[in-house]
């Protein structure tokens, strides 16, 4: 809700897929009439992400290194996706421990909780547990361990690897791309 007053988003963005997903965020969010800056530690020198960043960049979007300090209502969580393994290292370490865990403010995970293994979920012991939850496609099995608001975005699943996969894509209302589960039993 762009009239919401709580409007200022950080966007934490990893080195991989993730974090592209955070940059692509970043930008939807700004057109929605939030306030975004991204913290990109580890920037990817790979073109498609560069070109990202860029377009952050001309959308007066801020691409910092460092969290920013007295700018945040809420915290977009996209470090670590699902083929992240082990355990968090520097820089998101610090971000993971300092600013999601121990966290004053709303944060969103994107696609799995930074810092979870994607099938088990918090095997480390971190103790994050986002406030939200936005998986991509389809609900990793470590949502089954999430316990806030979880939504799925986007119709990206083709009904042919659905069905091969078996996977039981949600009921979207109308052109929506994004559903909420209102259980954990739906997972």
């Amino acid at each position: 809700n762009k009239n919401n007053s709580n409007n200022k988003v950080v966007v934490v963005c990893g080195p991989g897929n993730n974090g592209g997903d955070g940059l692509v965020a970043a930008r939807h969010l700004a057109h929605f009439g939030y306030e975004c800056v991204v913290v990109y530690p580890k920037q990817s020198k790979n073109n498609h992400f560069i070109n990202l960043v860029q377009q952050c960049k001309d959308m007066n979007i801020p691409v910092v290194e460092a969290f920013p300090k007295d700018y945040v209502d809420i915290i977009v969580d996209a470090i670590f996706g699902f083929s992240f393994q082990g355990e968090p290292r520097e820089p998101y370490a610090s971000i993971i421990y300092t600013h999601f865990v121990h966290s004053t403010v709303p944060v969103i995970s994107v696609d799995v909780p930074s810092g979870w293994d994607v099938d088990n979920g918090d095997v480390l012991g971190i103790g994050f547990m986002p406030d939200v939850l936005v998986s991509l496609t389809t609900p990793k099995l470590s949502s089954k361990k999430f316990t806030g608001r979880h939504f799925i975005g986007g119709r990206f699943l083709p009904p042919t690897l659905a069905i091969k996969y078996g996977v039981k894509m949600p009921p979207y209302n109308g052109v929506s791309q994004v559903f909420e589960f209102q259980q954990p039993c739906e997972k």
